[in-house]
């Protein structure tokens, strides 16, 4: 009876206490308990969205854009023909006036080498001289250029090719990117469109590290430094449209006497990689003609590459566009190469490109004529 009183007693005390304080302490406790509660289920919210988010950017940064417009003019070869004739000015002025009234006008404009007769004549540099030529644009059309064979040489070719030429040349274009190679800063270079759906990369065939004598064909090479820097762009681009420009050809349409010029091997390594990353056209100039034609698998790898490069499979486009100035290639056009390659070669003919990106199409342009009024000749388009 004591034990079960003294029990009663406590049980009671117990109870009073519970009765007293439990309830705040309790309502304090699960506040606790539901305040950690929310924190960890927030956290873990955040992290789960931060995940997801990290994911989709990973898989799709940057998207490939198929809604931009965009407008670019192509032109090459605007030399002269004697020392005291460098740029053919008439011509070329006149195409300048023909790109000024354009509407809607280029956003830019790609030159593709040999703008004047000689790099250096009497006491300066040419570069300045044609550069100032396009001012009537206005700063709004900026100027790319490639560097040609001609931009290389003293007043007298006999000197080779000079690399004081080389280095005046990309001190006077600081318009190029300066995202090549080291060394090749304005020479070989990339650029993106401002929506990102097109890539624009520049070649340089003739890069010097030092003097050379005038190789026996004009033709160049492309190095191993600027074949890996050019896949190592492309591997980082989504562009959906892709365009390469160099002043000299891989396929080309006739010998010219004057400056006999071939491909080699290195030409048909560069063209398996656009090819394989379908790439929509190569831009040229250097013979002095227009030729377009789509380069499928009817057309042979040239020269052949051991071990042999496959048929191609992606029908990049070669658009040479070599005379808006310079005089025609005097060389011998067989009647069927010049119909299946699209030639044109009239005298006194001239020629520009101009390129319209709309979505996943390109079309093609190029206008032909003298000093007056010039038409268009030429049209392709490419889809995407």
């Amino acid at each position: 009876m004591f034990l079960n009183e003294k029990r009663r007693k406590a049980m009671s005390e117990i109870s009073k206490i519970n009765i007293k304080s439990g309830p705040r302490e309790g309502m304090k406790s699960s506040r606790i308990v539901k305040s950690y509660f929310n924190i960890v289920v927030m956290t873990l919210m955040i992290v789960v969205v931060a995940l997801l988010c990290g994911c989709s950017k990973s898989k799709s940064e940057p998207p490939p854009v198929t809604g931009e417009t965009l407008r670019f003019v192509f032109l090459a070869d605007s030399r002269g023909d004697s020392l005291d004739h460098p740029v053919n000015t008439e011509v070329l002025n006149t195409i300048i006036s023909q790109i000024g009234a354009l509407s809607p006008k280029p956003s830019f404009v790609i030159f593709g080498g040999d703008m004047s007769y000689r790099g250096y004549i009497g006491s300066s540099y040419t570069f300045q001289a044609f550069k100032d030529l396009f001012a009537p644009l206005g700063s709004g059309i900026p100027l790319y250029t490639a560097v040609g064979n001609h931009e290389l040489y003293h007043e007298h070719s006999a000197y080779g090719f000079l690399l004081v030429n080389q280095q005046a040349f990309q001190n006077a274009f600081p318009e190029n990117p300066t995202n090549g190679p080291a060394g090749y800063e304005h020479l070989t270079y990339s650029f993106t469109s401002p929506g990102g759906s097109s890539f624009f990369a520049v070649l340089d065939p003739y890069y010097l590290t030092q003097d050379t004598t005038k190789p026996a064909t004009l033709g160049g090479h492309i190095d191993s430094t600027q074949m890996a820097w050019l896949k190592a762009q492309v591997a980082l681009s989504k562009a959906t449209h892709k365009f390469l420009f160099i002043h000299t050809p891989y396929y080309y349409i006739s010998d010219d006497p004057e400056e006999p010029s071939s491909a080699d091997t290195s030409y048909t390594k560069l063209w398996a990689f656009l090819d394989a990353n379908k790439f929509d056209f190569y831009a040229c100039g250097h013979s002095h003609l227009f030729s377009r034609r789509t380069i499928d698998g009817g057309v042979t790898p040239t020269p052949q590459t051991v071990p042999a490069t496959p048929a191609w499979q992606n029908n990049v486009v070669q658009l040479l566009n070599g005379t808006c100035g310079a005089g025609p290639s005097t060389g011998a056009i067989d009647p069927a190469i010049k119909t299946a390659w699209n030639v044109h070669n009239d005298a006194k003919t001239y020629y520009f490109s101009v390129v319209d990106i709309s979505g996943s199409t390109v079309t093609v342009n190029s206008y032909s004529g003298y000093t007056g009024a010039y038409s268009v000749f030429d049209t392709f388009t490419i889809n995407k």
